[in-house]
């Protein structure tokens, strides 16, 4: 029988992914990483508050800006907490740096097909060959074939398109982000409700991005294309140099995964995304050792069930379930506002104290503070 080679596989190599695997090495597991294109490089912009960057980690912010705004037809909004963009290209080095500092392989396919036995997991790959890990990790996106969920209604998403620019010159201050700015870029906007997301850099760049915060099916990204080619003719940056742009397609309200499985999800695969938000970084930054350390602590070369378990219910424990299914609930309630009701809801959110709006965005209230804040 052919030797086991992994104690753990990671499915993904994205951020959640390099994630836990690097955790699962620097705890002196032997991880293989396994993906389409392992070191594609990360493109997207990974952005969080400053107080939710894990210690060790402030080396690798790009910016930081020390103020947060949001913005509707009803006022605005100064936040009083800074808001972060992390480095992406060092944060992925770091990551793979740990990972081969610790041996790790890297196995460039898809994975097609997985295997269980008692003692192990043979998975299949694209290109014909197989591989052996006591655990696998399944941090290959939302759109996995291999992790099971609590059933529920199709998913909402979050839908986004982004330009980074070089202008000769804006308005928007260097020091101060904006989170949200609700404002309609057209007529349609009152029905379908978008918002403006903005990041100015000190270098002159300029990153903005029309934001659909959640539909069923998800808002069509020609739509926010040109609600966001109207916003920049308004601010007269039609004109401006086009660096790239960046689009995205975030499943919202997924079912959770069920407790007793053969794998171990992780990030979107694991519905990591919040459900009212779309946020997930700060969430697998905050995860990532925990649930390593429950796999690697609890690994048994002959039954793997144990570290399985513990990773499982380390990542969502029993509370933290109960606050997601209130999550569901509250963007279900969303998915029914039109563009007026949203510009009241999130005026009367950001006014909030700043522990019940932060607590509600990161998922860190328990339940019962959950739904004191959403009443």
């Amino acid at each position: 029988m052919m030797a086991v080679f992994h104690d753990i596989a990671v499915l993904g190599s994205g951020p959640a992914a390099l994630s836990v695997a690097a955790a699962c090495a620097r705890r002196g597991a032997t991880v293989a990483v396994v993906a389409p294109d392992p070191e594609a490089p990360w493109l997207p912009n990974y952005c969080l508050w400053t107080d939710e960057v894990p210690s060790g980690m402030q080396s690798l912010t790009e910016q930081v800006w020390s103020e947060a705004l949001v913005a509707t037809p009803l006022g605005s909004h100064a936040l009083g907490r800074p808001y972060v963009k992390l480095h992406t290209l060092a944060l992925q080095s770091l990551y793979w740096t740990i990972l081969r500092a610790g041996g790790a392989r890297v196995l460039p396919g898809r994975a097609m097909r997985l295997e269980h036995a008692s003692d192990h997991t043979t998975i299949h790959l694209d290109g014909g060959g197989s591989e052996r890990a006591r655990v696998v990790v399944d941090a290959s996106g939302a759109a996995t074939p291999f992790v099971g969920r609590v059933h529920r209604k199709a998913p909402a998403a979050q839908t986004a398109f982004g330009v980074m620019l070089r202008p000769r010159r804006h308005s928007f201050d260097p020091d101060r982000m904006v989170l949200m700015d609700f404002r309609p870029a057209d007529e349609a906007a009152a029905s379908r409700p978008s918002f403006l997301y903005v990041l100015p850099f000190d270098d002159g760049r300029l990153f903005l991005e029309e934001t659909s915060l959640a539909h069923r099916p998800g808002m069509p990204i020609d739509i926010l294309r040109q609600r966001l080619e109207t916003r920049l003719t308004s601010l007269g940056l039609q004109d401006a140099e086009r660096l790239g742009d960046e689009h995205c397609f975030i499943p919202m309200g997924l079912g959770l995964p069920t407790p007793k499985q053969r794998v171990v999800p992780f990030g979107a695969a694991a519905s990591m995304v919040h459900p009212a938000s779309g946020y997930m970084v700060a969430h697998v930054l905050r995860k990532a050792d925990p649930v390593a350390r429950s796999l690697v602590d609890n690994l048994d070369a002959a039954n793997p069930s144990a570290a399985i378990a513990s990773a499982s219910a380390t990542l969502w424990p029993r509370a933290q379930r109960a606050t997601w299914e209130i999550y569901s609930f509250g963007l279900e309630s969303l998915l029914k506002m039109d563009g007026h009701e949203i510009a009241r809801f999130f005026h009367t959110f950001f006014g909030l104290p700043q522990h019940a709006w932060a607590g509600f965005l990161g998922g860190t209230l328990e339940p019962a503070e959950l739904g004191a804040v959403m009443t």
